[in-house]
Protein backbone atom coordinates (compact mmCIF):
# COMPACT_ATOMS: atom_id res chain seq x y z
CA UNK A 1 0.00 0.00 0.00
CA UNK A 2 1.31 3.13 -1.00
CA UNK A 3 1.43 6.21 1.52
CA UNK A 4 -0.92 8.50 -0.93
CA UNK A 5 -3.87 5.64 -0.85
CA UNK A 6 -2.93 4.70 3.44
CA UNK A 7 -3.43 8.80 3.40
CA UNK A 8 -6.56 8.63 2.30
CA UNK A 9 -7.71 5.27 4.20
CA UNK A 10 -6.42 7.27 7.63
CA UNK A 11 -8.64 10.42 6.69
CA UNK A 12 -11.50 8.75 5.97
CA UNK A 13 -10.93 6.44 9.20
CA UNK A 14 -10.74 9.65 10.96
CA UNK A 15 -13.98 11.03 9.62
CA UNK A 16 -15.80 8.20 10.48
CA UNK A 17 -14.82 7.90 14.02
CA UNK A 18 -15.86 11.53 14.72
CA UNK A 19 -19.03 10.84 13.15
CA UNK A 20 -19.15 7.84 16.37
CA UNK A 21 -17.95 10.46 18.45
CA UNK A 22 -20.64 13.17 17.58
CA UNK A 23 -23.37 9.98 17.65
CA UNK A 24 -22.26 8.88 21.39
CA UNK A 25 -22.40 12.96 22.26
CA UNK A 26 -25.69 13.21 20.95
CA UNK A 27 -26.92 10.47 23.61
CA UNK A 28 -26.15 12.44 26.26
CA UNK A 29 -28.47 15.90 27.12
CA UNK A 30 -25.71 17.04 29.64
CA UNK A 31 -22.20 16.03 29.02
CA UNK A 32 -19.29 16.45 31.80
CA UNK A 33 -16.58 14.15 29.02
CA UNK A 34 -14.94 15.23 26.18
CA UNK A 35 -12.69 13.17 23.56
CA UNK A 36 -9.05 14.61 23.09
CA UNK A 37 -7.08 13.47 19.88
CA UNK A 38 -3.45 12.45 19.87
CA UNK A 39 -2.28 11.25 16.70
CA UNK A 40 -4.72 8.12 16.18
CA UNK A 41 -5.87 8.04 19.48
CA UNK A 42 -8.54 9.30 21.34
CA UNK A 43 -8.78 9.94 24.66
CA UNK A 44 -11.76 10.41 26.85
CA UNK A 45 -11.62 13.02 29.32
CA UNK A 46 -13.78 14.15 32.22
CA UNK A 47 -14.51 16.67 34.10
CA UNK A 48 -16.13 17.18 37.37
CA UNK A 49 -19.02 19.19 36.55
CA UNK A 50 -21.76 16.34 37.70
CA UNK A 51 -19.99 15.42 40.82
CA UNK A 52 -18.11 12.34 39.16
CA UNK A 53 -14.47 12.42 38.98
CA UNK A 54 -13.57 8.76 39.10
CA UNK A 55 -11.77 8.07 42.25
CA UNK A 56 -8.56 6.40 40.10
CA UNK A 57 -7.47 8.01 37.34
CA UNK A 58 -9.94 6.87 34.15
CA UNK A 59 -8.84 8.02 31.17
CA UNK A 60 -9.12 5.56 28.36
CA UNK A 61 -7.77 5.83 24.61
CA UNK A 62 -9.17 3.83 22.40
CA UNK A 63 -8.43 3.69 18.31
CA UNK A 64 -9.35 2.07 15.72
CA UNK A 65 -6.60 -0.69 14.60
CA UNK A 66 -6.93 -0.12 10.72
CA UNK A 67 -4.12 -3.10 10.44
CA UNK A 68 -6.84 -5.74 13.14
CA UNK A 69 -9.31 -4.24 11.92
CA UNK A 70 -10.57 -3.81 15.55
CA UNK A 71 -11.13 -1.41 18.12
CA UNK A 72 -7.71 -1.11 20.39
CA UNK A 73 -8.64 0.26 24.01
CA UNK A 74 -5.68 1.39 26.77
CA UNK A 75 -7.10 1.74 30.51
CA UNK A 76 -3.67 2.44 32.48
CA UNK A 77 -1.56 -0.53 31.89
CA UNK A 78 -4.91 -2.48 30.27
CA UNK A 79 -4.65 -3.17 26.55
CA UNK A 80 -7.33 -5.04 24.77
CA UNK A 81 -9.21 -4.87 21.35
CA UNK A 82 -13.34 -5.61 20.64
CA UNK A 83 -14.87 -5.17 17.32
CA UNK A 84 -17.62 -2.82 18.43
CA UNK A 85 -16.66 0.49 19.10
CA UNK A 86 -16.27 1.17 23.08
CA UNK A 87 -16.73 4.93 23.54
CA UNK A 88 -20.45 4.74 25.03
CA UNK A 89 -19.88 1.91 27.55
CA UNK A 90 -16.66 3.63 28.56
CA UNK A 91 -18.21 6.56 29.04
CA UNK A 92 -22.05 5.44 30.36
CA UNK A 93 -21.09 1.93 31.62
CA UNK A 94 -17.75 1.38 32.82
CA UNK A 95 -17.07 4.76 34.41
CA UNK A 96 -19.82 4.10 36.05
CA UNK A 97 -18.73 0.76 37.94
CA UNK A 98 -15.93 1.18 38.81
CA UNK A 99 -16.56 5.09 39.92
CA UNK A 100 -15.11 4.05 43.31
CA UNK A 101 -12.29 1.68 43.06
CA UNK A 102 -10.83 -0.05 40.19
CA UNK A 103 -9.84 -3.93 39.70
CA UNK A 104 -6.61 -5.69 41.26
CA UNK A 105 -4.40 -7.90 38.93
CA UNK A 106 -5.20 -10.91 41.53
CA UNK A 107 -9.24 -9.91 41.21
CA UNK A 108 -11.46 -12.55 40.81
CA UNK A 109 -14.91 -10.90 38.79
CA UNK A 110 -18.61 -11.68 38.33
CA UNK A 111 -19.57 -10.00 35.13
CA UNK A 112 -23.53 -11.05 35.43
CA UNK A 113 -25.45 -9.86 32.66
CA UNK A 114 -22.13 -8.53 30.38
CA UNK A 115 -24.37 -7.93 27.12
CA UNK A 116 -21.13 -7.46 24.88
CA UNK A 117 -18.68 -7.82 27.27
CA UNK A 118 -16.58 -4.24 26.35
CA UNK A 119 -16.49 -3.95 30.58
CA UNK A 120 -15.60 -6.96 30.65
CA UNK A 121 -12.81 -6.46 28.50
CA UNK A 122 -11.39 -4.45 30.34
CA UNK A 123 -11.39 -6.34 34.02
CA UNK A 124 -10.45 -9.25 32.09
CA UNK A 125 -7.21 -7.66 31.21
CA UNK A 126 -6.97 -5.97 34.46
CA UNK A 127 -7.13 -9.08 36.53
CA UNK A 128 -4.15 -10.71 34.56
CA UNK A 129 -3.40 -12.86 37.63
CA UNK A 130 -7.22 -13.49 38.62
CA UNK A 131 -10.14 -14.29 37.10
CA UNK A 132 -12.98 -13.16 35.57
CA UNK A 133 -16.57 -14.96 35.23
CA UNK A 134 -18.78 -13.69 32.31
CA UNK A 135 -22.68 -15.28 33.27
CA UNK A 136 -24.52 -14.65 29.99
CA UNK A 137 -27.66 -16.73 29.52
CA UNK A 138 -28.26 -14.76 25.83
CA UNK A 139 -27.14 -17.12 23.63
CA UNK A 140 -26.64 -14.51 20.67
CA UNK A 141 -24.69 -12.92 23.61
CA UNK A 142 -22.82 -15.13 24.65
CA UNK A 143 -21.33 -16.44 21.69
CA UNK A 144 -20.45 -12.82 20.67
CA UNK A 145 -18.16 -12.61 23.85
CA UNK A 146 -16.52 -15.46 23.74
CA UNK A 147 -15.13 -14.52 20.16
CA UNK A 148 -13.97 -11.66 21.94
CA UNK A 149 -12.23 -13.48 24.89
CA UNK A 150 -10.76 -15.71 21.82
CA UNK A 151 -9.87 -12.37 20.11
CA UNK A 152 -7.88 -11.55 23.23
CA UNK A 153 -6.65 -15.00 23.75
CA UNK A 154 -7.75 -14.23 27.80
CA UNK A 155 -7.32 -17.39 29.39
CA UNK A 156 -8.18 -16.09 32.93
CA UNK A 157 -11.99 -16.06 31.95
CA UNK A 158 -15.15 -18.53 32.19
CA UNK A 159 -17.79 -18.33 30.05
CA UNK A 160 -21.07 -19.51 31.90
CA UNK A 161 -24.46 -19.52 29.67
CA UNK A 162 -26.39 -19.49 32.41
CA UNK A 163 -29.03 -16.46 34.49
CA UNK A 164 -28.58 -15.39 37.95
CA UNK A 165 -31.40 -16.15 40.05
CA UNK A 166 -33.19 -17.38 43.72
CA UNK A 167 -32.71 -21.28 42.56
CA UNK A 168 -30.54 -23.73 40.58
CA UNK A 169 -32.76 -24.71 37.66
CA UNK A 170 -34.39 -23.52 34.71
CA UNK A 171 -36.80 -20.45 33.70
CA UNK A 172 -38.02 -18.89 30.90
CA UNK A 173 -36.10 -16.26 28.60
CA UNK A 174 -36.60 -13.74 26.11
CA UNK A 175 -34.24 -12.26 24.31
CA UNK A 176 -34.41 -8.83 22.92
CA UNK A 177 -31.80 -6.79 21.25
CA UNK A 178 -29.60 -4.19 22.98
CA UNK A 179 -28.92 -5.92 26.03
CA UNK A 180 -32.15 -6.13 27.02
CA UNK A 181 -32.94 -9.84 27.28
CA UNK A 182 -34.49 -11.37 30.59
CA UNK A 183 -36.17 -13.89 31.84
CA UNK A 184 -39.58 -14.07 32.32
CA UNK A 185 -41.68 -16.59 34.62
CA UNK A 186 -43.69 -18.30 31.27
CA UNK A 187 -41.65 -21.46 30.56
CA UNK A 188 -42.66 -21.02 26.91
CA UNK A 189 -40.07 -22.77 24.21
CA UNK A 190 -36.97 -20.64 24.90
CA UNK A 191 -35.76 -21.47 28.12
CA UNK A 192 -32.14 -21.24 30.32
CA UNK A 193 -30.70 -22.55 32.82
CA UNK A 194 -30.16 -20.66 36.17
CA UNK A 195 -27.40 -20.59 38.99
CA UNK A 196 -27.75 -19.25 42.62
CA UNK A 197 -25.33 -16.82 44.16
CA UNK A 198 -24.29 -19.39 46.84
CA UNK A 199 -24.11 -22.46 43.84
CA UNK A 200 -22.59 -19.89 41.38
CA UNK A 201 -19.92 -18.86 44.01
CA UNK A 202 -19.23 -22.53 45.00
CA UNK A 203 -18.85 -24.33 41.77
CA UNK A 204 -17.31 -21.56 39.54
CA UNK A 205 -15.35 -19.39 42.31
CA UNK A 206 -14.62 -21.30 45.66
CA UNK A 207 -11.53 -18.95 46.40
CA UNK A 208 -14.39 -16.00 46.45
CA UNK A 209 -15.77 -13.34 44.25
CA UNK A 210 -13.93 -9.95 44.88
CA UNK A 211 -15.90 -7.53 42.87
CA UNK A 212 -19.39 -7.91 41.22
CA UNK A 213 -20.74 -6.05 38.22
CA UNK A 214 -24.58 -6.42 37.59
CA UNK A 215 -26.97 -5.66 34.83
CA UNK A 216 -29.40 -8.71 35.06
CA UNK A 217 -32.95 -6.98 34.05
CA UNK A 218 -34.41 -6.96 37.74
CA UNK A 219 -33.15 -9.99 39.02
CA UNK A 220 -31.34 -7.64 41.13
CA UNK A 221 -34.06 -7.16 43.09
CA UNK A 222 -34.40 -11.00 43.66
CA UNK A 223 -30.82 -11.68 45.17
CA UNK A 224 -30.38 -8.55 47.25
CA UNK A 225 -30.41 -10.38 50.67
CA UNK A 226 -27.98 -12.95 48.80
CA UNK A 227 -25.94 -10.77 47.81
CA UNK A 228 -25.67 -8.24 51.04
CA UNK A 229 -25.10 -11.79 53.04
CA UNK A 230 -22.18 -12.31 50.67
CA UNK A 231 -20.42 -9.30 50.66
CA UNK A 232 -21.10 -9.12 54.67
CA UNK A 233 -19.72 -11.92 55.61
CA UNK A 234 -16.82 -11.41 52.83
CA UNK A 235 -15.16 -7.84 54.18
CA UNK A 236 -13.20 -7.57 50.73
CA UNK A 237 -15.98 -7.64 48.32
CA UNK A 238 -18.19 -5.01 46.71
CA UNK A 239 -20.58 -5.03 44.38
CA UNK A 240 -21.89 -2.12 41.32
CA UNK A 241 -25.29 -3.31 40.39
CA UNK A 242 -27.24 -1.29 37.51
CA UNK A 243 -30.51 -0.71 39.42
CA UNK A 244 -32.70 2.09 36.80
CA UNK A 245 -34.97 -1.31 36.46
CA UNK A 246 -38.50 -1.40 37.10
CA UNK A 247 -39.80 -4.30 39.68
CA UNK A 248 -43.73 -4.32 39.86
CA UNK A 249 -43.01 -0.20 39.21
CA UNK A 250 -40.61 -0.10 41.35
CA UNK A 251 -36.26 1.31 40.83
CA UNK A 252 -34.58 -1.78 41.76
CA UNK A 253 -32.22 0.37 44.03
CA UNK A 254 -35.13 0.88 45.93
CA UNK A 255 -35.65 -2.99 47.06
CA UNK A 256 -31.79 -3.14 47.18
CA UNK A 257 -30.86 -0.24 49.84
CA UNK A 258 -34.07 -2.13 51.77
CA UNK A 259 -32.14 -5.24 52.23
CA UNK A 260 -28.57 -3.64 52.49
CA UNK A 261 -29.72 -1.36 55.75
CA UNK A 262 -30.60 -4.29 57.33
CA UNK A 263 -26.41 -4.95 57.73
CA UNK A 264 -25.16 -2.77 59.91
CA UNK A 265 -21.50 -3.48 58.39
CA UNK A 266 -22.56 -2.79 54.68
CA UNK A 267 -21.97 0.74 53.19
CA UNK A 268 -23.86 1.60 50.29
CA UNK A 269 -25.08 4.32 47.99
CA UNK A 270 -27.05 4.44 44.33
CA UNK A 271 -25.13 7.15 42.35
CA UNK A 272 -24.44 7.86 38.63
CA UNK A 273 -27.05 9.63 36.07
CA UNK A 274 -25.66 8.37 33.10
CA UNK A 275 -26.31 4.67 34.45
CA UNK A 276 -27.61 4.56 37.75
CA UNK A 277 -26.03 2.29 39.94
CA UNK A 278 -26.11 1.00 43.18
CA UNK A 279 -22.57 0.34 45.24
CA UNK A 280 -21.99 -1.65 47.92
CA UNK A 281 -19.30 -2.51 49.93
CA UNK A 282 -17.98 -4.19 53.40
CA UNK A 283 -17.29 -1.28 55.91
CA UNK A 284 -13.75 -3.17 56.55
CA UNK A 285 -13.32 -2.49 52.87
CA UNK A 286 -11.73 0.50 54.06
CA UNK A 287 -10.99 2.39 50.74
CA UNK A 288 -13.77 1.35 48.85
CA UNK A 289 -16.09 1.72 51.58
CA UNK A 290 -14.44 5.34 52.28
CA UNK A 291 -15.23 6.27 48.43
CA UNK A 292 -18.56 5.06 48.22
CA UNK A 293 -19.29 7.77 51.32
CA UNK A 294 -18.07 10.52 49.39
CA UNK A 295 -19.24 9.76 46.50
CA UNK A 296 -22.07 12.00 44.81
CA UNK A 297 -24.91 10.29 45.72
CA UNK A 298 -28.05 10.11 42.19
CA UNK A 299 -30.11 12.57 43.19
CA UNK A 300 -27.44 15.52 43.74
CA UNK A 301 -26.12 14.27 40.53
CA UNK A 302 -29.56 14.34 38.93
CA UNK A 303 -30.10 17.83 39.93
CA UNK A 304 -26.78 18.67 39.03
CA UNK A 305 -27.97 17.81 34.99
CA UNK A 306 -31.31 19.44 35.92
CA UNK A 307 -29.03 22.75 36.49
CA UNK A 308 -27.02 22.13 33.63
CA UNK A 309 -30.34 21.75 31.12
CA UNK A 310 -31.90 24.84 32.43
CA UNK A 311 -28.69 26.96 31.84
CA UNK A 312 -28.72 25.37 27.98
CA UNK A 313 -31.90 27.21 27.51
CA UNK A 314 -31.28 29.97 28.92
CA UNK A 315 -28.42 30.04 26.99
Amino acid sequence: MDNEVAHKIKAKLAKETEEVIREVESLFDVRDFYFQKTGDWYALKFLPVLGYKPIWKYEPMVRYNLQLKLWESRIGTARFFTSGCPFFEFICELRGYTLPGTISADSVVLDAGPWNGISGMYFSTAARKGKVLFLEPDAESADYIAAEIKRNKFTNTELIQKALYVRDGEIGFQHRAGGASHIIADLGQNVVKTLSLSDLISEYAPEGIDFFKMDIEGVEASIADDLALYINDNPHSWAAIASYHKVNGIKSFVILEKFFSQYPDLVFKTAYPYHETTFVANVNNEEVAANIRKMTSFDVGWKAVQRALKQQVKG
